[in-house]
């Protein structure tokens, strides 16, 4: 006979998915066999699901006779605890004891990291970092757990009449949907970033990407007024400061102020890194760097930081300030989480994205990552194929602007948007700022026009 001190709704569970099978289907998208803290609850959960999963009818009959084929019966409680289960149940209330037993579990599992947790601080070979990145990670996780949002689903109406207000509603506001950038032929094509995605910066070293990456940092950051369309009528919007997170694993803290102070006041960057400035230079400088107090970017140098430790610190800072995006400079040169550089490149860079896109959709941003091409986009129009380790960057990004310089010393420059799974893949005419340190815009080409017109560069 089943003993008391089985857990009351893990039993009213399995007594309902005994005796009305079709709770079973309303049971397994909310609970899985290892909430069950009960052992023999666990394993009849496990049987009951594998008979419906093979199309056989559930029945007492059909229950016992796999449980004896598997060994278990007696162990489970024989007939006494098959009949007390039965007897016992609410099957009306099946998925609101599932969904009992579903956070019991989940309240174990906190338990249990924090067990872990207290453990690792008594181990000496455990940093500060790293304890904090082990229950940072793990609270994400636990967090992921509880999917009481998203268990159900959604008529193909409520969806689309869900977006459809939001339109309306940014109608009223004049608002808009996506992160601008602040580069208007940029936005103009795109309507910015949208949150959850992933977007990768490509170009060969010394060709911008890091430049755009920060410009587009900055103007996220910054906020500002632009104008937008309405059948031919043209009206100012704006966008408000965004909290921005540059995360530069290539460049110092130092090199990156300087940048923006090159692109700011129009000083060029090679005086102020050589600090070469004359006193209205200077006075220019501190008056652009205090003007920067307005925008909401903070910038993290670390030697090195492997996903997980980004993670951790895009979780503090939209926890303590909000944080509205992410960018990462550069993708080869963030650790694998075992801190090893010699497992297969394609894989380690392949489970990075993975995991920079798990990230984006966790905190609802748009996440932007640097990455270099190879040597074949040397004087050529970018291609997907270019990528780094293409195959699993392609794969996991919603978005691949490119960055192409032409030869020698010219400004001339094209961001070539070269993946983008909502859209068209058009080309933007640029000029490259070298000395400023900035991107500044010209056109849009149709990418299909622009191939012709592209070869004079690439021939």
């Amino acid at each position: 006979m089943i003993k008391q001190e089985f857990p009351e709704d893990e039993s009213a569970v399995v007594g309902s998915m005994i005796l009305d099978p079709p709770r079973i289907d309303e049971v397994v998208p909310i609970v899985g066999a290892m909430d069950f803290s009960d052992r023999r609850l666990r394993e009849l959960f496990v049987v009951l699901v594998d008979i419906r999963d093979a199309g056989e009818p559930v029945s007492i009959q059909s229950l016992v006779s796999r449980l004896k084929a598997y060994g278990s019966y007696d162990r489970i409680g024989g007939p006494g605890a098959l009949g007390r289960l039965a007897n016992t149940a609410n099957t009306a209330d099946a998925a609101y004891f599932a969904r009992n037993v579903r956070n019991d579990s989940i309240i174990r599992q906190v338990r249990d990291t924090l067990r872990e947790a207290t453990a690792r601080t008594r181990d000496p070979n455990q940093s500060p970092d790293q304890l904090l990145d082990f229950i940072d990670s793990r609270l994400a996780e636990l967090r992921a757990l509880d999917t009481t949002a998203t268990d159900r689903t959604k008529h193909i109406a409520e969806a689309t009449l869900g977006l459809v207000d939001n339109i309306d509603a940014a109608a009223q506001t004049e608002s808009h949907r996506g992160i601008r950038t602040g580069l208007e032929c940029f936005d103009r094509v795109n309507g910015g970033f949208q949150n959850g995605t992933l977007n990768v910066i490509a170009a060969r070293p010394s060709n911008g990407k890091s430049v755009l990456a920060m410009q587009f940092a900055e103007g996220i950051s910054r906020g500002f007024e632009f104008s937008l369309s309405d059948g031919g009528n043209y009206f100012i919007s704006s966008q408000p400061a965004i909290p921005t997170m540059f995360v530069s694993l290539e460049m110092t803290e130092e090199e990156l102020a300087a940048r923006s102070l090159a692109a700011a006041t129009r000083i060029d960057g090679r005086k102020i890194n050589s600090y070469r400035v004359t006193a209205s230079e200077r006075a220019k400088l501190r008056e652009a760097a205090n003007a920067m107090r307005s925008m909401q970017l903070t910038l993290w140098e670390p030697h090195q930081a492997s996903v997980s430790a980004i993670r951790a610190k895009a979780r503090i800072a939209s926890r303590e300030n909000g944080l509205g995006c992410l960018v990462v400079d550069y993708l080869q040169l963030v650790d694998s989480e075992q801190g090893s550089r010699h497992e297969k490149e394609t894989y380690r860079i392949g489970e990075i994205c993975r995991q920079l896109k798990k990230l984006a959709k966790e905190l609802s941003i748009p996440v932007v990552v640097c990455c270099q091409l190879n040597r074949d986009a040397e004087n050529k129009a970018p291609t997907l194929s270019q990528l780094a380790d293409s195959g699993k960057i392609e794969q996991h990004a919603d978005t691949v602007t490119a960055v192409h310089r032409m030869r020698g010393d010219s400004t001339e420059a094209k961001l070539g948007i070269i993946k983008w799974r909502n859209g068209q893949t058009p080309w933007i005419d640029v000029t490259f700022d070298r000395q400023h340190c900035r991107f500044n815009e010209q056109e849009v080409w149709e990418n299909e026009n622009y191939c012709d017109d592209f070869a004079e560069y690439s021939s």
